[in-house]
């Protein structure tokens, strides 16, 4: 049976993360443009957002209009197609993005469109926040409740 590589990044941040935020390539469909960007990953975002700042930059043409909701409010927003580079060195190719405006920190919001295909987890651990992610998934899922129950049950909680 073939054995299939898996690439993964990790984030050991010296202090508790309020966000997850890593660096991320936007392509053109083609990938003869890209824009490097600053990527907050959101778990709480069905799809892929990029600034209008990096459509104009790569000169993305819209396809499509989507109605999108956000925290504060319900807009029309484009959508284009876009290849996403992570920190990991894989291409997440044939993505579409909507375009709407975002935090002047952040360029682009990774959403669970992309993270659904590998494995993300989060430590907080002794002050300090690990983030990692590994596309594809593992088999072998991490289960934070069945941890519990062992390591109570050694302990004899």
């Amino acid at each position: 049976m073939p054995r299939t590589p898996h690439f993964a990044f990790k984030q050991d941040n010296p202090f508790l993360a309020r966000q997850l935020i890593t660096e991320a390539y936007v392509f053109t469909p083609d990938k003869k443009a890209s824009f490097k960007a600053r990527a907050l990953w959101d778990t709480g975002a069905t799809g892929t957002v990029i600034t209008p700042e990096i459509a104009n930059a790569l000169n993305l043409e819209p396809f499509d209009r989507l109605l999108i909701s956000g925290v504060n409010n319900t807009d029309f927003a484009d959508l284009v197609h876009i290849s996403v580079g992570l920190p990991n060195q894989v291409m997440c190719d044939d993505f579409d993005a909507v375009v709407c405006s975002l935090n002047k920190k952040i360029d682009m919001l990774i959403g669970m469109d992309i993270i659904l295909n590998g494995d993300l987890s989060i430590s907080n651990a002794g002050g300090r926040t690990l983030f990692t992610f590994a596309i594809p998934p593992f088999e072998n899922k991490t289960d934070l409740y069945e941890k519990t129950i062992a390591t109570n049950k050694r302990n004899k909680l």
